[in-house]
């Protein structure tokens, strides 16, 4: 399967998690601008999702900016009831989409091929929270495998289980098909669609046991199951920074 990359970006262009990772802190317009058109170059993205969901009124002049100095297609992210969606389109968009958003849309919308079969190009996330990720109340740390709970207790990983949940958390809201999954965290190892469905299950139901084992009914229902499309984590996340201090085992 080929990859195509995504470069997540907010309303005033941040890409989520950048200035933390950096460790610069900036609200400066033209240097959050300029750090944008970088990434995008040095990540040779195929596309920008740009989310408005938490738009104040300048997501036109978002799209506007990119588009003055890149010609890669742009996503935009917005409610159902966003009254502008016409406008982000006229400014430059490719398409608009409401969350939670289905990576076959996406796929549509920049004109690729349905990898609902293992086939086709799946998208790659630019991000900047590999060291942690933190998504209602529990940190993942990838590097270590363990997850830490809401109250500081965590389990260990295996190393397939990091991957599955660190590629839903670093893309909350998209609905990926087993087949995707399976392919972003096993990569050539990944089979086909019938053994991915069968390899991806099991670690989905085992990631559920050790969310609510750190807390509650409420983890074990963070990763959704979309019957027919796929699985979603259905909470915010973002970087976890600074260095966390030691947990306890649950």
């Amino acid at each position: 399967m080929a990859t195509s990359t995504v470069v997540v970006a907010r309303e005033d262009l941040t890409i989520p998690g950048a200035v933390e990772a950096s460790g610069l802190e900036t609200n400066d317009p033209e240097h959050i601008e300029n750090e944008l058109f970088k990434t995008l170059e040095q990540n040779k993205a195929d596309a920008v999702l740009l989310d408005l969901t938490a738009s104040r009124g300048q997501g036109v002049a978002a799209i506007r900016r990119i588009r003055r100095r890149s010609a890669v297609p742009i996503l935009v992210v917005c409610r159902p009831e966003d009254t502008l969606a016409a406008d982000y389109r006229r400014a430059g968009a490719a398409a608009c989409l409401n969350p939670p958003i289905d990576l076959m849309q996406m796929k549509e919308a920049l004109g690729q091929p349905n990898a609902a079969n293992g086939r086709g190009i799946a998208p790659r996330f630019v991000s900047a929270a590999a060291e942690g990720i933190r998504f209602a109340g529990y940190v993942l740390r990838p590097h270590d495998n363990r997850l830490i709970g809401p109250d500081d207790t965590e389990v260990a990983l295996s190393a397939i289980e990091t991957r599955v949940l660190q590629h839903l958390a670093e893309t909350p809201g998209i609905v990926w098909p087993a087949a995707a999954i399976a392919e972003a965290a096993q990569g050539a190892e990944a089979g086909g669609a019938g053994n991915a469905d069968r390899a991806v299950g099991p670690v989905i139901a085992r990631l559920r046991k050790k969310l609510a084992r750190l807390g509650g009914a409420e983890g074990q229902h963070l990763i959704k199951t979309q019957i027919g499309r796929g699985y979603m984590l259905a909470a915010e996340a973002e970087p976890a920074w600074p260095a966390l201090t030691t947990a306890r085992r649950a």
